[in-house]
Protein backbone atom coordinates (compact mmCIF):
# COMPACT_ATOMS: atom_id res chain seq x y z
CA UNK A 1 0.00 0.00 0.00
CA UNK A 2 1.45 3.39 -1.02
CA UNK A 3 2.37 5.90 1.67
CA UNK A 4 -0.19 8.64 1.72
CA UNK A 5 -1.41 10.98 4.42
CA UNK A 6 -4.02 12.91 2.39
CA UNK A 7 -7.65 11.79 2.14
CA UNK A 8 -10.08 13.12 -0.46
CA UNK A 9 -13.84 12.76 0.05
CA UNK A 10 -16.17 13.55 -2.86
CA UNK A 11 -13.36 12.46 -5.21
CA UNK A 12 -15.67 11.54 -8.10
CA UNK A 13 -17.87 14.65 -7.88
CA UNK A 14 -17.47 17.81 -9.92
CA UNK A 15 -14.94 19.61 -7.68
CA UNK A 16 -13.32 16.36 -6.52
CA UNK A 17 -12.61 15.17 -10.07
CA UNK A 18 -10.65 18.35 -10.79
CA UNK A 19 -8.85 18.14 -7.45
CA UNK A 20 -7.79 14.57 -8.23
CA UNK A 21 -6.44 15.74 -11.63
CA UNK A 22 -4.42 18.50 -9.94
CA UNK A 23 -2.91 16.09 -7.39
CA UNK A 24 -2.07 13.56 -10.12
CA UNK A 25 -0.36 16.30 -12.17
CA UNK A 26 1.64 17.24 -9.06
CA UNK A 27 2.42 13.51 -8.53
CA UNK A 28 1.01 13.65 -5.00
CA UNK A 29 -0.29 10.39 -3.49
CA UNK A 30 -3.73 10.45 -1.89
CA UNK A 31 -6.45 8.12 -0.62
CA UNK A 32 -9.85 8.57 -2.29
CA UNK A 33 -12.91 7.74 -0.20
CA UNK A 34 -15.68 6.48 -2.50
CA UNK A 35 -19.07 4.88 -1.96
CA UNK A 36 -18.69 1.85 -4.22
CA UNK A 37 -16.34 -0.15 -6.43
CA UNK A 38 -17.61 1.47 -9.65
CA UNK A 39 -16.56 4.89 -8.37
CA UNK A 40 -13.20 3.45 -7.30
CA UNK A 41 -12.70 1.95 -10.76
CA UNK A 42 -12.77 5.47 -12.23
CA UNK A 43 -9.40 6.07 -10.54
CA UNK A 44 -8.03 2.53 -10.67
CA UNK A 45 -5.39 3.38 -13.27
CA UNK A 46 -3.88 6.28 -11.30
CA UNK A 47 -0.65 5.26 -9.54
CA UNK A 48 -1.10 8.14 -7.07
CA UNK A 49 -4.54 6.98 -5.93
CA UNK A 50 -5.32 4.51 -3.19
CA UNK A 51 -9.02 3.64 -3.08
CA UNK A 52 -11.02 3.27 0.13
CA UNK A 53 -14.66 2.18 -0.18
CA UNK A 54 -17.10 3.16 2.52
CA UNK A 55 -19.91 5.38 3.63
CA UNK A 56 -19.91 8.63 5.64
CA UNK A 57 -22.77 7.26 7.75
CA UNK A 58 -20.76 4.14 8.67
CA UNK A 59 -18.42 4.82 11.58
CA UNK A 60 -16.45 1.57 11.08
CA UNK A 61 -15.63 2.24 7.43
CA UNK A 62 -14.64 5.80 8.37
CA UNK A 63 -12.32 4.62 11.16
CA UNK A 64 -10.59 2.25 8.75
CA UNK A 65 -10.33 4.83 5.96
CA UNK A 66 -8.85 7.50 8.26
CA UNK A 67 -5.98 5.31 9.50
CA UNK A 68 -2.69 7.17 8.97
CA UNK A 69 -4.34 10.26 7.49
CA UNK A 70 -3.02 13.70 8.51
CA UNK A 71 -4.96 15.99 6.16
CA UNK A 72 -8.49 15.40 4.88
CA UNK A 73 -10.49 17.24 2.23
CA UNK A 74 -14.16 17.29 3.25
CA UNK A 75 -16.82 17.58 0.56
CA UNK A 76 -20.14 15.78 0.32
CA UNK A 77 -22.71 15.92 -2.45
CA UNK A 78 -25.74 18.09 -1.88
CA UNK A 79 -28.24 16.05 0.11
CA UNK A 80 -30.77 16.45 2.88
CA UNK A 81 -28.32 14.69 5.22
CA UNK A 82 -25.14 16.59 4.27
CA UNK A 83 -24.73 18.23 7.69
CA UNK A 84 -25.16 14.94 9.58
CA UNK A 85 -22.74 13.10 7.25
CA UNK A 86 -20.11 15.83 7.50
CA UNK A 87 -20.37 15.91 11.30
CA UNK A 88 -19.95 12.09 11.34
CA UNK A 89 -16.79 12.52 9.29
CA UNK A 90 -15.41 15.32 11.49
CA UNK A 91 -16.00 13.33 14.70
CA UNK A 92 -14.40 10.20 13.21
CA UNK A 93 -11.44 12.22 11.88
CA UNK A 94 -10.84 13.72 15.32
CA UNK A 95 -10.99 10.28 16.93
CA UNK A 96 -8.55 8.89 14.33
CA UNK A 97 -6.03 11.65 15.02
CA UNK A 98 -6.38 13.57 11.73
CA UNK A 99 -4.51 16.84 12.24
CA UNK A 100 -6.04 19.10 9.60
CA UNK A 101 -9.42 19.26 7.82
CA UNK A 102 -9.79 21.27 4.61
CA UNK A 103 -13.52 21.83 4.21
CA UNK A 104 -15.29 23.11 1.13
CA UNK A 105 -17.79 25.61 2.51
CA UNK A 106 -19.79 28.56 1.18
CA UNK A 107 -19.27 32.31 1.31
CA UNK A 108 -21.25 33.89 4.19
CA UNK A 109 -21.58 30.59 6.12
CA UNK A 110 -23.27 31.52 9.39
CA UNK A 111 -25.25 29.54 11.98
CA UNK A 112 -27.86 32.32 12.19
CA UNK A 113 -28.37 32.63 8.41
CA UNK A 114 -31.84 32.39 6.84
CA UNK A 115 -30.24 30.10 4.22
CA UNK A 116 -30.15 26.43 5.32
CA UNK A 117 -27.01 25.64 3.27
CA UNK A 118 -25.12 28.51 4.95
CA UNK A 119 -26.31 27.31 8.38
CA UNK A 120 -25.18 23.73 7.79
CA UNK A 121 -21.73 24.75 6.55
CA UNK A 122 -21.30 26.95 9.64
CA UNK A 123 -22.41 24.12 11.98
CA UNK A 124 -19.73 21.84 10.54
CA UNK A 125 -17.05 24.57 10.59
CA UNK A 126 -17.85 25.29 14.23
CA UNK A 127 -17.64 21.61 15.20
CA UNK A 128 -14.16 21.36 13.65
CA UNK A 129 -13.05 24.42 15.66
CA UNK A 130 -14.70 23.06 18.82
CA UNK A 131 -12.66 19.85 18.57
CA UNK A 132 -9.45 21.89 18.37
CA UNK A 133 -8.40 20.53 14.98
CA UNK A 134 -6.47 22.57 12.44
CA UNK A 135 -8.77 23.71 9.68
CA UNK A 136 -8.87 25.55 6.39
CA UNK A 137 -12.33 26.60 5.22
CA UNK A 138 -12.61 27.16 1.48
CA UNK A 139 -15.71 29.32 1.24
CA UNK A 140 -16.68 29.26 -2.43
CA UNK A 141 -19.27 31.32 -4.25
CA UNK A 142 -21.90 30.21 -6.81
CA UNK A 143 -20.35 27.60 -9.16
CA UNK A 144 -20.26 28.60 -12.84
CA UNK A 145 -20.68 24.88 -13.61
CA UNK A 146 -24.08 25.01 -11.87
CA UNK A 147 -25.33 26.46 -15.17
CA UNK A 148 -24.84 23.03 -16.76
CA UNK A 149 -28.09 22.02 -14.99
CA UNK A 150 -29.80 24.36 -17.49
CA UNK A 151 -27.85 22.90 -20.43
CA UNK A 152 -30.93 21.32 -22.00
CA UNK A 153 -33.10 24.45 -21.81
CA UNK A 154 -30.24 26.64 -23.09
CA UNK A 155 -29.67 24.24 -26.00
CA UNK A 156 -33.27 23.72 -27.04
CA UNK A 157 -35.18 26.77 -25.74
CA UNK A 158 -32.45 29.41 -25.55
CA UNK A 159 -33.40 30.10 -21.91
CA UNK A 160 -32.21 29.62 -18.36
CA UNK A 161 -33.93 30.56 -15.12
CA UNK A 162 -33.28 32.11 -11.73
CA UNK A 163 -34.83 34.43 -9.16
CA UNK A 164 -32.16 36.95 -8.24
CA UNK A 165 -33.18 39.90 -10.42
CA UNK A 166 -30.26 41.98 -11.63
CA UNK A 167 -28.10 41.28 -8.55
CA UNK A 168 -24.52 40.46 -9.42
CA UNK A 169 -22.59 37.45 -8.12
CA UNK A 170 -18.84 36.80 -8.24
CA UNK A 171 -19.43 33.25 -9.55
CA UNK A 172 -16.42 30.91 -9.54
CA UNK A 173 -15.22 28.11 -11.81
CA UNK A 174 -14.84 24.82 -9.92
CA UNK A 175 -11.43 24.28 -11.54
CA UNK A 176 -10.20 27.28 -9.54
CA UNK A 177 -11.65 25.86 -6.31
CA UNK A 178 -9.72 22.63 -7.02
CA UNK A 179 -6.54 24.64 -7.66
CA UNK A 180 -6.78 26.37 -4.27
CA UNK A 181 -7.64 23.07 -2.51
CA UNK A 182 -4.60 21.35 -4.05
CA UNK A 183 -2.30 24.09 -2.71
CA UNK A 184 -3.80 23.95 0.78
CA UNK A 185 -3.53 20.14 0.91
CA UNK A 186 0.10 20.02 -0.24
CA UNK A 187 1.68 23.07 1.43
CA UNK A 188 2.15 24.16 5.04
CA UNK A 189 1.03 27.56 6.27
CA UNK A 190 -2.72 27.37 5.64
CA UNK A 191 -3.75 26.17 9.10
CA UNK A 192 -6.71 27.90 10.74
CA UNK A 193 -7.44 30.14 7.78
CA UNK A 194 -10.61 30.95 5.89
CA UNK A 195 -10.34 31.59 2.16
CA UNK A 196 -13.21 33.19 0.24
CA UNK A 197 -13.04 31.89 -3.35
CA UNK A 198 -14.69 33.83 -6.17
CA UNK A 199 -14.30 34.50 -9.85
CA UNK A 200 -12.42 37.61 -11.05
CA UNK A 201 -15.54 39.73 -11.65
CA UNK A 202 -19.04 40.28 -10.42
CA UNK A 203 -21.68 39.44 -13.02
CA UNK A 204 -25.48 39.44 -13.32
CA UNK A 205 -27.46 36.59 -14.87
CA UNK A 206 -28.54 39.01 -17.62
CA UNK A 207 -24.83 39.57 -18.44
CA UNK A 208 -24.29 35.80 -18.39
CA UNK A 209 -27.06 35.51 -21.02
CA UNK A 210 -25.32 38.11 -23.21
CA UNK A 211 -22.01 36.23 -23.00
CA UNK A 212 -23.70 32.89 -23.74
CA UNK A 213 -25.49 34.44 -26.75
CA UNK A 214 -22.25 35.86 -28.15
CA UNK A 215 -20.11 32.75 -27.71
CA UNK A 216 -22.79 30.23 -28.73
CA UNK A 217 -23.85 32.51 -31.61
CA UNK A 218 -27.51 32.07 -30.75
CA UNK A 219 -29.96 34.05 -28.62
CA UNK A 220 -29.93 32.99 -24.95
CA UNK A 221 -32.27 34.74 -22.50
CA UNK A 222 -32.20 34.81 -18.70
CA UNK A 223 -35.75 34.43 -17.39
CA UNK A 224 -36.07 36.07 -13.99
CA UNK A 225 -38.82 34.44 -11.92
CA UNK A 226 -40.28 35.29 -8.53
CA UNK A 227 -39.83 32.78 -5.70
CA UNK A 228 -43.24 31.19 -6.31
CA UNK A 229 -42.61 30.72 -10.06
CA UNK A 230 -39.13 29.35 -9.30
CA UNK A 231 -40.65 26.88 -6.83
CA UNK A 232 -43.02 25.66 -9.56
CA UNK A 233 -40.26 25.39 -12.19
CA UNK A 234 -37.98 23.39 -9.87
CA UNK A 235 -40.89 21.12 -8.87
CA UNK A 236 -41.65 20.38 -12.53
CA UNK A 237 -37.93 19.73 -13.10
CA UNK A 238 -38.16 17.01 -10.42
CA UNK A 239 -36.09 18.57 -7.62
CA UNK A 240 -36.91 17.26 -4.12
CA UNK A 241 -38.70 19.59 -1.67
CA UNK A 242 -35.67 20.19 0.63
CA UNK A 243 -33.51 21.18 -2.35
CA UNK A 244 -36.15 23.48 -3.88
CA UNK A 245 -36.55 25.34 -0.59
CA UNK A 246 -32.78 25.53 -0.11
CA UNK A 247 -32.18 26.84 -3.65
CA UNK A 248 -34.85 29.52 -3.24
CA UNK A 249 -33.18 30.65 0.00
CA UNK A 250 -29.84 30.68 -1.88
CA UNK A 251 -31.31 32.83 -4.69
CA UNK A 252 -32.73 35.28 -2.12
CA UNK A 253 -29.23 35.50 -0.58
CA UNK A 254 -27.77 36.33 -4.03
CA UNK A 255 -30.61 38.80 -4.74
CA UNK A 256 -29.71 40.73 -1.58
CA UNK A 257 -26.24 41.32 -3.04
CA UNK A 258 -24.57 39.18 -0.35
CA UNK A 259 -22.40 37.27 -2.83
CA UNK A 260 -21.09 40.06 -5.05
CA UNK A 261 -17.71 40.78 -3.46
CA UNK A 262 -14.65 39.76 -5.50
CA UNK A 263 -11.68 38.14 -3.72
CA UNK A 264 -8.19 37.67 -5.19
CA UNK A 265 -7.74 34.27 -3.50
CA UNK A 266 -7.32 32.21 -6.69
CA UNK A 267 -4.55 34.42 -8.09
CA UNK A 268 -2.89 34.81 -4.70
CA UNK A 269 -2.88 31.05 -4.00
CA UNK A 270 -2.23 29.57 -7.44
CA UNK A 271 -0.36 32.33 -9.25
CA UNK A 272 -2.93 32.05 -12.07
CA UNK A 273 -5.73 34.53 -12.77
CA UNK A 274 -9.20 33.27 -11.85
CA UNK A 275 -11.21 31.92 -14.79
CA UNK A 276 -13.72 34.39 -16.24
CA UNK A 277 -17.31 33.47 -17.07
CA UNK A 278 -16.43 34.02 -20.74
CA UNK A 279 -13.63 31.45 -20.53
CA UNK A 280 -15.94 29.02 -18.75
CA UNK A 281 -18.51 29.24 -21.58
CA UNK A 282 -15.79 28.71 -24.22
CA UNK A 283 -14.48 25.64 -22.36
CA UNK A 284 -17.93 24.10 -21.70
CA UNK A 285 -19.51 25.02 -25.05
CA UNK A 286 -20.59 21.44 -25.82
CA UNK A 287 -22.97 21.46 -22.82
CA UNK A 288 -24.89 24.42 -24.23
CA UNK A 289 -24.63 24.20 -28.02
Amino acid sequence: MKQTNILITGATGSVGTHLVKKLVNMNVSFRAFVRNKDQGDLMAGLPQAEIAIGDLSDTDSLAQTLQGIEKAFLLTNSSEHAEELQLNFVNAAHKAGVKHIVKLSQIAADETSTVRFLRYHAMVENRIRELGMNYTFLRANLFMQGLIAFGHSIKYEGKFYGSLGDASVSAVDIRDIAGVAAKVLTEPGHENKIYDITGPETITHFQMAEILSRILETQVTYMDLNAEQMHGALTVAGFPKWQIEGLIEDYAHYARGEASEVFDTVHHMTGQPAITFEQFVHDYKEFFK
